[in-house]
């Protein structure tokens, strides 16, 4: 709940910078490299968390911002454990948090284990956007970015590949990597969703998904989350 005591919080329509400026300025303390520096892969920098969009009631959209009802969740997931307890530390050492100049009383958290797969398929919905892109040229030589469909072979095959860079650097091998095939299963029209990350659009499907490969794949698509973007707040997934 915010501070004064209002029952509502306004946060910017497009708040994934806020949220993620805050998630780094709490756990800089303990993790002071990890904005910068991150895990690297394929000579990719990968930060490995993830987080949802954030979770409360919306009652109304007004001069560019999301008003909810208090309170106001957010989820975030890493593989690793020192990410959360950083971020748990840094959450019970801050009973006032700043989002996006909105003050806010922490109030509590809550960790899940591990999800524990009994079998090598799940069915997954994303509480974050997944983006999946290419950057192509345009006859005049003009960088363009295309964002895939889920229904585009690509994203399913893109997704493949950065899950593969994911589990490289949790120390999977490549054959666990090999066995893992992706399928959206209920993905509308009103999933898209087109935010501003700076001043950069960005497109992504929420929807339905259903994973098949090793349970430890499925779990690392579940820590790190899918698709691009994931530190930005984009690919999150609940298991259903």
């Amino acid at each position: 709940m915010p501070a004064d005591g209002r029952e509502h919080v306004g946060v910017p329509l497009h708040y994934n910078k806020a949220v993620q400026g805050l998630i780094y300025a709490l756990i800089r303390p303990t993790l002071p490299h990890l904005h910068d520096e991150g895990y690297t892969s394929s000579g990719r920098a990968m930060r490995l968390f993830v987080f949802s969009r954030l979770l409360g009631k919306v009652i109304e959209v007004k001069n560019g911002c999301l008003v909810f009802r208090a309170p106001v969740a957010v989820k975030v997931a890493s593989p690793h454990d020192s990410f959360i307890e950083a971020l748990a530390e840094g959450l019970l050492r801050t009973p006032t948090i700043d989002l996006a100049g909105v003050k806010l009383v922490f109030s509590g958290l809550s960790v899940q284990k591990a999800a524990g797969f009994p079998s090598n398929c799940a069915l997954f919905t994303a509480i974050s956007p997944v983006t999946v892109y290419s950057t192509l040229f345009t006859s005049e030589g003009k960088k363009k970015t295309y964002y895939y469909h889920p229904s585009e072979p690509e994203f399913a095959q893109q997704i493949k590949v950065n899950l593969g860079r994911k589990a490289a650097l949790l120390g999977l091998g490549p054959k666990i990597t090999e066995s893992i095939a992706l399928k959206s299963v209920r993905v509308r029209s009103s999933d898209q969703k087109v935010l501003y990350f700076k001043d950069t659009v960005v497109k992504g499907w929420l929807g339905q998904y259903v994973f098949e490969g090793d349970p430890a794949m499925l779990q690392v698509a579940l820590d790190c989350g899918i698709g691009a973007k994931n530190s930005q707040g984009f690919g999150m997934l609940e298991l259903i």
